[in-house]
């Protein structure tokens, strides 16, 4: 059963749906931090953005507990694993519990960098091939 949802992960089109998400909260993190004080003046606009972001963080929980299913405890063996997976459940948390802390802005930083070292590690499989 690992085997198939490893394959499963490891797929063209899984792998490329994973990259996409992962540009895409990019996207999504960027026009929050240029739209801050509008979306916090603008009920719906929050509203929305959170809906969004839960979606998003949703996405990559699954992600990660998809690949720590499929490879066990070796995935964690790599620290862009390790740093990502703690910035995703920690923002999952915040979210649930909404929770808004100073740290939120630093967090925001923080998972851009995890969406850079995503696009990297993504870029390197692909050399490996």
């Amino acid at each position: 059963m690992r085997r198939k949802v490893a394959e499963f992960l490891e797929h063209n089109y899984i792998s490329k749906m994973i990259l996409g998400m992962t540009i895409f909260l990019c996207v999504v993190i960027f026009s929050e931090l240029a739209m801050g004080n509008t979306i916090s003046q603008s009920i719906p606009l929050a509203a929305f953005y959170r809906y969004l972001n839960f979606f998003l963080l949703t996405f990559f929980v699954l992600e990660i507990i998809l690949k720590t299913f499929a490879y066990g405890i070796t995935f964690y063996n790599e620290f862009i694993n390790v740093f990502d997976s703690i910035i995703v459940i920690v923002s999952y948390v915040m979210l649930i519990l909404d929770l808004k802390l100073k740290i939120l802005g630093l967090l925001r930083v923080l998972r851009l960098i995890k969406v850079i070292l995503s696009m990297k590690k993504v870029v390197d499989e692909k050399r490996e091939r």
